[in-house]
């Protein structure tokens, strides 16, 4: 079973990647076949918010799920779902069923019209994905017997079928292209750090504004829990594509280092400790009433000195 920090991490990061909904629209329209293309209205194109994963399905997938009108009238969902594992699913159609009757389920439940759904199911593993109808899951059955096994599709996005070169050339986005590389490659580390250059040749344009700034910490968070790469070696090939990335990489590298040392301690203690920090108690008294370690109170002083909020480790 994949280890759980692991799937929280890809799950923040392919979240963060596919809420804008530029980015998704630019997805949508160069991924999925033209005659469902050509009839969406990409103007009704709405992220929705309702969880739809269940508890034993968030081991298998995260989702991204978009309400849109396609033809004239007819809504429909396209939900995005990323495999967190890196070898290919035996039978993903049970999965990938179980969850669309979640979704029309829910419908039923708060009396909605049911509405048809178009799954794209993103894989990121090495190993070859053997993409099969439903029914070849069964041996031997006629047409006669095939009428009461379960048909239908799922469109299979396979991110080791693209060269990372087909990539920059198929989306203008630049957090798409960085996006997709980094899920493409995240299990190969050395490749990663051989090809930083090229993969983030573009950072530049993204650290122009707030919501760049905000997509680059969550680059640096999915590298950092995702992978075992040495800081030190990818700041110092980041500031040679980009000063601004390096620094930027540094400080938050550092904020979630100090994050981690930091989860063991209760979040009330957190609180009264980052107070007392505020209105000036000694080092002495915080750690007698908080019990807290002095290296602890250091992580804390230093959260304090770089203003980050404490909110961001809670």
């Amino acid at each position: 079973m994949m280890d759980k920090n692991l799937i929280n991490s890809h799950d923040r990061f392919f979240k963060e990647l596919f809420s804008k909904r530029e980015e998704v629209k630019e997805f949508i329209s160069k991924t999925l076949p033209d005659e469902i293309t050509r009839k969406l209205n990409f103007d009704t194109l709405e992220i929705d918010t309702t969880e739809y994963i269940n508890r034993r399905l968030r081991t298998n997938f995260s989702d991204i799920v978009y309400n849109c009108v396609y033809g004239e009238s007819t809504q429909i969902k396209i939900s995005l779902l990323f495999e967190h594992k890196s070898y290919p699913e035996t039978y993903p159609h049970f999965q990938i069923l179980e969850y669309m009757l979640g979704i029309w389920q829910k419908q039923l439940d708060q009396g909605e019209q049911l509405t048809p759904i178009i799954p794209i199911l993103f894989y990121h593993g090495q190993k070859l994905w053997n993409k099969r109808p439903f029914e070849k899951y069964f041996e031997s059955i006629d047409e006669t017997l095939q009428k009461f096994v379960p048909r239908f599709d799922y469109h299979f996005i396979d991110l080791s079928a693209f060269s990372d070169q087909q990539i920059k050339d198929l989306f203008k986005s630049i957090e798409l292209q960085i996006g997709l590389l980094l899920l493409k490659n995240i299990y190969n580390e050395q490749k990663i750090l051989q090809k930083l250059k090229e993969i983030f040749a573009g950072i530049q344009e993204i650290l122009q504004n707030e919501q760049g700034e905000q997509f680059f910490e969550s680059i640096v968070a999915y590298l950092f829990y995702s992978t075992n790469l040495e800081t030190t070696k990818i700041v110092e090939k980041m500031r040679e594509i980009s000063p601004k990335a390096g620094e930027k990489f540094i400080s938050t590298a550092m904020r979630l280092k100090m994050q981690g040392k930091l989860e063991g301690i209760e979040a009330g203690i957190k609180k009264v400790a980052f107070t007392m920090l505020k209105k000036g108690y000694t080092d002495q008294e915080i750690i007698e009433v908080t019990g807290l370690t002095a290296e602890q109170l250091e992580l804390l002083k230093s959260l304090d000195e770089y203003r980050i909020d404490l909110d961001d480790v809670l």
